[in-house]
């Protein structure tokens, strides 16, 4: 499998995206892309799935972080995908008005879903594009657009996937102009190809990771922050890379001490990347 072409494919054809019926940052987004076209509805025992474009919705009662292997009985209806959207409520405690796009994976013991110690297929260029579409949205709102590091599930997945959310509180994830802007960005997605790295370093919120993916050509699979940084092992590290398609690695240099750093690039170099400062990724 070929996970560079694969992450690079800039077909817009066969996008799934999942709606748990239990969390309402998810209905809202599923009610707002339902109200932007003429969508073809099929009832199932359990599952509600709706067509539009080259779009599928699928409505579900169980929650998606636990749905490992969801491409495959997708399939098994035949329901393929080239990439799958999970849209989600954003939870934090500092109840920021906030719009988020990330990649899933456990880097220790599974807390939320997914598989101990595995990473999902990241959609790099997806992700990229759909920060911008929230960005340029969410401008005359109180909401912010930023991705986030790499965490919870599902893993068990064969198709390219991120998760979409809309936090961080109750009054957040019902708010009307909030789902519209990721329905918006979602049914606008049109991935450009650009370069894709691997980010270490910063916090949760990855801020210089979302910087870049905003100011210049680059576009983040995997990223892991700082507390996550001493799970990793180099085998770990090796399938960031091979998932994410990634050219180079990326270090926030200032939020971790040098000899972690130091021996962080000897990983990523002995694994037969490079690691890019800022300013060469900006002068890409």
């Amino acid at each position: 499998m070929n996970w560079n072409t694969m992450n690079r494919n800039k077909s817009r054809d066969r996008v799934t995206i999942v709606s748990s019926r239990g969390d309402p940052a998810s209905v809202n987004i599923a009610e707002k892309l339902k109200s932007m076209g003429e969508w073809t509805v099929v009832e199932d025992a359990s599952l509600t799935i709706s067509t539009y474009s080259h779009f599928t919705l699928v409505e579900m009662d169980e929650y998606h972080i636990y749905q490992d292997g969801i491409d495959t009985r997708l399939e098994e209806r035949n329901i393929k995908s080239s990439l799958i959207i999970f849209a989600s409520k954003h939870r934090s405690k500092d109840g920021r008005k906030i719009l988020t796009v990330h990649p899933t994976g456990n880097t220790g013991e599974p807390m939320l879903g997914g598989r101990a110690r595995e990473l999902a297929i990241p959609a790099p260029l997806a992700m990229r594009d759909l920060l911008h579409g929230l960005k340029r949205r969410s401008l005359e709102t109180e909401f912010e657009a930023t991705l986030e590091a790499t965490h919870h599930g599902p893993t068990m997945l064969h198709t390219p996937s991120l998760y979409i959310e809309i936090g961080s509180g109750e009054e957040e994830w019902i708010d009307d102009r909030a789902g519209e802007i990721v329905a918006e960005a979602i049914l606008a997605l049109q991935p450009q190809v650009v370069p894709v790295a691997v980010g270490f370093g910063g916090g949760h919120y990855v801020p210089r990771e979302t910087k870049l993916t905003l100011d210049a050509e680059v576009a983040f699979g995997h990223m892991f922050p700082n507390y996550q940084l001493e799970r990793l092992d180099k085998e770990m590290i090796r399938e960031a890379f091979l998932k994410s398609g990634a050219d180079f690695g990326y270090i926030d240099r200032k939020a971790m001490r040098a000899r972690e750093r130091n021996e962080l690039i000897e990983t990523i170099n002995d694994l037969g990347y490079r690691v890019l400062r800022e300013k060469e990724i900006r002068g890409i």
